[in-house]
């Protein structure tokens, strides 16, 4: 795992912004064999955590990625269930007000695991709930990992 991504997520968590890492670096995280190269989160839509969020992005230079325009996240835009594709100083970070099925944070709480990325404790997607997630998917993406999550799942639960 790349010393930047670790270095966006310890940035993030040294913010007190309330997350849950999701998608491949929190595959990675609980071992599964698989390369990633953005970090992905859903975050807590609560005012306090949105504002602590947004000042946390702006110190890391965050912006949309795909834009001619220099455009950066807004509290209004991180307070809703849509996703922020941004580049920072520090690597790509996809925001996500929920994933697939409306699942935001409070949702997906019951569902985490705490781990140790480089500096930072974080809260990780499940495996578990990771491969349930990407069976339900039909991105092509998703359903290529699927059976590198299963087999991670297999071998860790015995």
């Amino acid at each position: 795992m790349a010393s930047e991504l670790k270095s966006l997520l310890s940035a993030l968590v040294d913010a007190d912004v309330e997350l849950v890492v999701v998608g491949g670096l929190a595959a990675v995280a609980q071992g599964a064999p698989v390369t990633t190269f953005d970090v992905d989160i859903v975050h807590h839509r609560t005012p306090e955590n949105v504002a602590r969020l947004v000042r946390a992005l702006t110190a890391l230079d965050a912006r949309y990625r795909g834009h001619t325009a220099v455009l950066r996240p807004t509290a209004e835009i991180l307070s809703g269930p849509g996703h922020s594709l941004l580049m920072t100083a520090l690597g790509p970070l996809d925001v996500l007000g929920a994933i697939e099925g409306g699942l935001g944070y409070p949702a997906l709480l019951p569902d985490t695991v705490v781990a140790r990325i480089g500096g930072a404790e974080v809260r990780l997607l499940g495996l578990a709930k990771l491969v349930e997630l990407k069976r339900a998917s039909s991105r092509p993406k998703d359903q290529q990992m699927l059976p590198v999550l299963e087999a991670t799942l297999r071998e860790r639960d015995g």
